[in-house]
């Protein structure tokens, strides 16, 4: 009686095995996720480029204002936070990145000598050379990610002026 409940089983168990129906839908119950997570995860990484070129393209504004001789800084920052669309600028939060939903733009005027000296802007170097004039504009932004977790996006633009 064992042996013909085993034989019974046996021969279930390679009916089983042989048959094909439904191999299809198994196969794509296996692959589905992992196409989905696939897509989610260009998608997140495409939404993060497209930000950080919009970054890019704000601080080419800002470099673009600064060329026609527009040394104010709060303006070189406003310029850029308008090419963003923002009003004003985000502020950085304890873990290092700027808060969600907002930009955060930095813009520094600085001078140095040939030599690679920082110096005033205003009086002559040692040397009696002009001193080089830079324009450092920096910005970063929160990417709150579908399946990456929050990562910050910099760029910055240097621009010489003098």
């Amino acid at each position: 009686m064992l042996v013909r409940i085993m034989k019974k089983a046996s021969d279930v168990l390679l009916q089983l095995v042989r048959d094909c129906r439904g191999l299809a839908s198994v196969e794509a119950a296996f692959f589905a996720p992992i196409f989905v997570l696939g897509a989610l995860a260009v998608f997140d990484l495409g939404l993060a480029g497209t930000k950080r070129m919009e970054l890019d393209q704000a601080l080419r504004a800002g470099a673009q204002l600064s060329m026609i001789n527009v040394n104010d800084e709060t303006q070189i920052k406003n310029a850029a936070l308008a090419a963003l669309g923002e009003q004003s600028a985000g502020s950085v939060m304890e873990d290092g990145i700027c808060q969600p939903d907002a930009s955060c733009v930095t813009v520094n005027y600085a001078c140095e000598c040939a030599d690679g000296t920082t110096h005033a802007c205003d009086s002559l170097c040692t040397a009696g050379d002009i001193p080089s004039a830079y324009l450092t504009i920096a910005a970063s932004r929160r990417h709150e990610g579908l399946l990456f977790p929050d990562m910050n996006l910099n760029t910055q633009i240097m621009v010489q002026t003098r």
